[in-house]
């Protein structure tokens, strides 16, 4: 027998009306160096009996019978056991793929270099109609970066995805059974034993969205098996004894992590408005619960866990102010060392040929606190340059008293903004992450983008090269100031024109937000990068300044996809071509180029939706409700 290039998985459960299509359009990929284990979970329809047939005409096909009902996560199991090939695909018997997907799976692996591969896909109806894509990026990771949170490599489906076996049978990771949403268990967990992983996007995989799935439904099953699926991997990071440095990204994880779930609850209200809101306190009430009491609870014994429950004990728990909502909120913050008289500052910059870099170092050389250092980061890629600047903070977090992120096209308003900076953070004694909005020139408002930092953050690596200021850890607090009572920076106020263009180019992608699912995409970023384009286009006809209107030009590129990802760079190839084509354009041939995008409200709402696209404008529903 030839060993097979890959094993194709089908969990059979009920889906006999959509499995035949399922199997064809596996049959008929392009790839034929492939095997098609076909697991019966005690399904209650002919489902194996339909795959027995196929078997009869197609070789590569296997049919694997369990005796006892292991659930969609156990028959996954089965199918990865009994695999022969090095890497497994899955296909739930309710889709189907293109005929290119396993073969561009494959070839993507670079003959095994690659743990795993993550492709786009398609959400389609019964009728087969298209009503949302997913994870579009083209990437690659390569390796993992130590501190990466495999929460945010990418979304935690198995199916659009081609894995390296040993992954799951040489660490033991296996998918729980019995378990809804048992991807969002399991995917995290591998990503923290996978060297690399590349991202090939497309829309090769086609997903169906029914009314009756799991991800569409409610129950007491749904409710609990959400915190199962937390509780895994929580017990897997202590294990691992990661914990303590993925605890917030667990946390953020049980905050945001069931958007999909929820928005689909509120849209489909199984059971009527009453059931649906009952659902929701539940979860609610669960996931405070979890958040307040785990910790405490999983440290009891058995016999101390049975005493809390015979004795009707409570658990002991923190008194919460009137009118505040979550108790797992509002544990006191641990106070930071307090800062010496005179605080040692180190000042990091990003420099990237900004036209203010030299004002902006003299700025600093002007302040009136001068117990400072300086480091510039000169010559890397965007994403690049942050990781090293945060991991610079981390290295030498005992050096220094505070880190001042300050970008080489910020400038000091005047010279006592250092005292200021040292006075909020004496005032507040657990105050670790300040952010500081400065005046932009680009859009005549203040935006947020100076930040400082004690030395108790920590950072662990976004995947994004488009979000590159993520909040790090804090032990203390973290505080904004929006609104100064007086200007603190001057932000982009003289840009080059390759400036201008690079922050229209830069602000669109995070807007757009493309190859981002549902629930990755970031409404408050959405909201706030439509603002600043509109700001451009404020300033514009205010001041005719062609560097505006070059940012736009920019922008508009972006949101038609003549400009990638790789645009948030200044190095990036073609960012620097299609600044080469229009940078010789006057400003009024700049301006009719994308003046129809801006001239009335209705026009505006049309390009907004071409922004933001299908998936963007569900998940500002779906926040909305």
């Amino acid at each position: 027998m030839t060993i097979p290039k890959i094993s194709v998985i089908v969990p059979l459960y009920n889906t006999e009306r959509y499995l035949t299509k399922c199997l064809e359009s596996i049959m008929a990929q392009t790839l034929r160096e492939i095997e098609i284990i076909c697991v019966d979970d005690c399904s209650p329809d002919k489902s194996a009996e339909l795959v027995s047939q196929f078997a009869k005409q197609d070789k590569r096909v296997r049919l694997i019978r369990h005796d006892q009902n292991a659930g969609l996560g156990g028959a996954r199991n089965t199918g990865i056991i009994n695999a022969h090939a090095d890497y497994v695909a899955s296909v739930d018997s309710d889709d189907f793929i293109e005929p290119d997907f396993l073969e561009a799976l494959w070839q993507a692996t670079e003959e095994g270099r690659f743990d795993v591969v993550v492709c786009g896909y398609k959400k389609v109806d019964a009728e087969g109609r298209t009503i949302g894509t997913g994870m579009q990026k083209v990437a690659t990771m390569d390796p993992i970066p130590k501190e990466q949170d495999p929460f945010k490599i990418s979304d935690p489906a198995f199916w659009n995805k081609l894995w390296r076996k040993s992954l799951f049978t040489e660490s033991g990771i296996f998918f729980p059974d019995h378990i809804y949403h048992q991807d969002s268990a399991t995917t995290p967990r591998i990503y923290t034993k996978a060297k690399n992983v590349k991202f090939i996007g497309g829309t090769r995989y086609n997903y169906l969205i029914r009314p009756d799935s799991v991800t569409q439904s409610v129950s007491d099953k749904h409710l609990i098996d959400r915190f199962r699926c937390v509780d895994v991997l929580k017990e897997f990071f202590i294990e691992q004894g990661i914990y303590e440095d993925l605890t917030s990204s667990l946390t953020e994880r049980i905050y945001s992590g069931y958007s999909y779930h929820v928005g689909n609850v509120i849209k489909n209200r199984h059971g009527g408005d009453s059931v649906t809101d009952a659902y929701l306190r539940h979860l609610l009430i669960m996931r405070e619960g979890y958040l307040e009491h785990d910790m405490t609870v999983r440290m009891m014994s058995l016999e101390e866990k049975a005493d809390y429950l015979l004795k009707h004990k409570p658990i002991p728990r923190v008194k919460l102010p009137a009118g505040t909502v979550s108790a797992s909120a509002q544990k006191e913050p641990e106070p930071r060392p307090p800062l010496p008289s005179n605080p040692r500052i180190m000042v990091l910059t990003l420099f990237s040929g900004e036209n203010e870099f030299e004002e902006c170092c003299s700025a600093l050389d002007g302040q009136v606190h001068k117990n400072w250092d300086h480091k510039v980061f000169r010559g890397l890629g965007n994403h690049q340059a942050h990781r090293s600047l945060y991991q610079f903070i981390m290295d030498n977090n005992r050096d220094y008293d505070l880190f001042f992120k300050l970008d080489a096209d910020m400038v000091f308003s005047h010279s006592g903004v250092l005292c200021e900076i040292i006075k909020i953070f004496r005032d507040r004694p657990a105050l670790d992450h300040l952010i500081v909005a400065c005046d932009d020139y680009m859009t005549g408002e203040r935006i947020l983008g100076v930040h400082t930092f004690s030395g108790r953050v920590r950072w662990r690596e976004s995947s994004s090269g488009i979000f590159n200021d993520p909040n790090p850890a804090c032990a203390g607090t973290r505080r904004i100031i929006r609104d100064p009572a007086s200007s603190f920076f001057k932000h982009a106020s003289d840009p080059s024109s390759l400036q201008a263009f690079h922050f229209g180019a830069h602000r669109a992608l995070k807007l757009v937000q493309r190859g981002y699912s549902i629930a990755e995409k970031r409404v408050a970023a959405m909201q706030l990068q439509w603002d600043v384009l509109n700001g451009l286009w404020r300033q514009y006809k205010k001041h005719g300044d062609r560097r505006h209107i070059l940012a736009l030009v920019a922008a508009d590129l972006v949101i038609r996809g003549k400009l990638g990802d790789g645009a948030h760079d200044y190095h990036d190839p073609d960012l620097l071509m299609q600044y080469d084509v229009f940078s010789v354009f006057t400003g009024a041939a700049l301006a009719e180029l994308v003046r129809e995008n801006w001239d009335d409200e209705e026009r505006r709402v049309s390009y907004f939706n071409l922004a933001v696209g299908p998936e963007g404008l569900e998940k500002l529903k779906l926040e909305a409700a």
